[in-house]
């Protein structure tokens, strides 16, 4: 099987180079926390109820306090147990004496007073935050849902860019893709915070993921292709983990610029002009060169890159390598849609549905734990670096994890046990009636569970780039990333569901899980494995390991059986074709 992961290690040298490279392009994390969790503080929800006017004038009423106010004039929410952000109580505004409460209400009793819709504005808790989207745009009562359409349009902007993201970047490389990405995606995140309305603001945050996206994917692949093979799951792990310091930072961020058009032009310069530098100093896989046949090239740039890590490229290695990639017959593959490939084999047809399936899940589960940072009890500051500590924590146990018991047990086990937390959740939901020791409980399980979305999220990341080949690599990470999306789409209205319905979204997110988890367990492992570059290698190793088990039984997938002869495995596949 033809593979560049020889000339890789012939290059790599003291490997300082390539190390060097790698962890700047896992630097991206950055801005892909930056810009996914941003609704955390730029849309957050502080706590708001109704104006009362004119008691709510400090000016006129200087001895009333907030308490005085709440307690007289709005009534209690069944459900949060807080006052009410959309009713008060129908007064008369004529009485200078608030104590007065046949003057105020017409009686005495306060029990039963008819309510009415806030009509004087809304008042906000700024305690937190100095001004959100939410308390700009008033985005509260029957407004709210625009908020949660501006994060879930957001979402699927990232959508698009991860569709689009990864056919470009197999088309023109990476890093070209990569150098425009970077610096449109600045352009159009800085331009948000000059928005002069909800519709424009939700626009360009549209914009800006279809922009940003694709430097992702195509930054996230380059690394892996640049590194050798025992480096791969580290290095691709630290994309998370930076993710998770990243969301650290971010609090810090937010702390420094409460206000949110402040936050979005800084998060914008950190996010994205480091990249843009960044962008100008690489060269192009070479691993993309050699599969679109520019070989030349390739070598070219390997030769660079070994004299930067204090070595050089063997010529009997390459001439080794051109021989066995020429003989193979094979090279008019590589001109064949990636997307097309995909549809025409049956095991790598199968397995890219199942691992799409897995993305959406493990995507939805993750934001909505992302997302609902803001109602955990506590600091929203505190909870969101938490957060981000859970994260980089399971990236890293991620690198230990994948050694003992490879990547498909790891996503698997991960994905039950976020299945676990979100079901006891319910219970606690159900259960905790206001209590402290059930909210501080409440806590722990979101924590655990944002612990496991994070560690399956990461690991299925490069067991996404390594199980599928270079000539369609970018394609199937962009495909898989397009299906977190969806699920990260529906994530923002479950957490409005979450104020209607409380244990619904966690059932939810437990069921799928649990299913996601069954079809995960099911994945061939690649750890340390060489990375593939054409699809008919893939198919013909997804057919061995798809051999004998339920899965392939249940959807009547071709399979071959082991170790045995080439002729032999296309009669036992033909067989397979014909039964199914």
């Amino acid at each position: 099987m033809f593979s560049l992961d020889n000339v890789i290690e012939d290059i790599v040298g003291n490997g300082r180079y390539q190390i060097f490279i790698c962890l700047c392009f896992s630097a991206i994390g950055i801005s892909a926390c930056y810009m996914n969790t941003a609704s955390v503080f730029i849309a957050a929800m502080p706590d708001s109820r109704c104006r009362i006017e004119p008691y709510g004038n400090i000016t006129a009423y200087p001895n009333i306090t907030e308490t005085e106010i709440t307690t007289l004039f709005v009534p209690l929410n069944v459900i949060t147990k807080k006052p009410d952000r959309c009713q008060r109580y129908a007064f008369n505004t004529s009485c200078k004496n608030i104590q007065d409460l046949n003057c105020l209400f017409g009686t005495s009793n306060v029990s039963g007073l008819r309510t009415v819709q806030c009509d004087a504005g809304y008042e906000y808790d700024r305690s937190s935050f100095e001004e959100t989207i939410v308390t700009e745009w008033d985005l509260v009562c029957d407004k709210v849902g625009i908020s949660f359409i501006a994060t879930s349009l957001n979402y699927a902007g990232l959508l698009t860019g991860s569709l689009i993201g990864g056919v470009l970047a197999d088309r023109f490389g990476r890093i070209a893709v990569f150098r425009v990405s970077s610096i449109l995606a600045l352009i159009v995140t800085c331009g948000i915070s000059f928005s002069p309305n909800v519709y424009v603001y939700t626009a360009l945050r549209f914009l800006a993921a279809v922009t940003y996206f694709p430097m992702i994917t195509s930054g996230f692949v380059y690394m892996i292709e640049l590194s050798r093979k025992r480096w791969r799951t580290a290095i691709g792990l630290s994309h998370n983990a930076i993710f998770g310091l990243a969301s650290m930072t971010f609090s810090v961020l937010a702390l420094i610029w409460r206000q949110w058009r402040s936050l979005q032009i800084a998060k914008s310069f950190i996010g994205f002009v480091p990249f843009i530098i960044l962008g100008w100093l690489v060269p192009e896989s070479p691993r993309w060169l050699f599969a679109h046949n520019k070989q030349a090239q390739s070598k070219q740039v390997c030769e660079v890159m070994a004299k930067r890590n204090k070595t050089q490229l063997s010529e009997q290695v390459w001439q080794d390598t051109m021989e066995e990639f020429n003989t193979s017959e094979k090279t008019e593959e590589s001109k064949e849609s990636p997307l097309r490939a995909m549809c025409r084999l049956p095991c790598t047809r199968f397995l890219m549905l199942c691992n799409m399936f897995v993305w959406m899940v493990t995507s939805m589960v993750y934001y909505g734990l992302v997302l609902n940072v803001g109602n955990l009890p506590g600091d929203v500051y505190l909870n969101n670096a938490l957060g981000g500590l859970m994260e980089f924590t399971a990236c890293v146990s991620s690198i230990f994890a994948i050694k003992k018991v490879g990547f498909t047990k790891c996503t698997s086990a991960s994905l039950y046990t976020a299945s676990l937390t979100c079901l006891l959740s319910t219970v606690c939901l159900q259960l905790g009636n206001g209590k402290q020791v059930f909210e501080t409980l409440s806590t722990v399980l979101a924590m655990i569970g944002r612990f496991a979305a994070s560690m399956s999220f990461g690991v299925i990341y490069v067991h996404t780039v390594e199980m599928f080949p270079t000539v369609g690599r970018s394609t199937a990470l962009g495909l898989s990333s397009m299906s977190a999306r969806i699920g990260s789409i529906f994530s923002p209205f479950t957490i409005q569901l979450h104020l209607t319905i409380p244990w619904l979204t966690p059932v939810m997110f437990g069921t799928l899980a649990f299913f996601a988890a069954y079809l995960a367990g099911n994945f061939p492992d690649t750890a340390e494995s060489k990375l593939t570059m054409l699809f008919d290698d893939v198919e013909k190793s997804f057919s061995e390991h798809f051999h004998g088990r339920v899965i392939a039984k249940l959807f009547c997938l071709p399979t071959s059986q082991r170790r045995n002869t080439p002729e032999k495995q296309n009669t036992l596949l033909d067989h397979e074709n014909s039964k199914c």
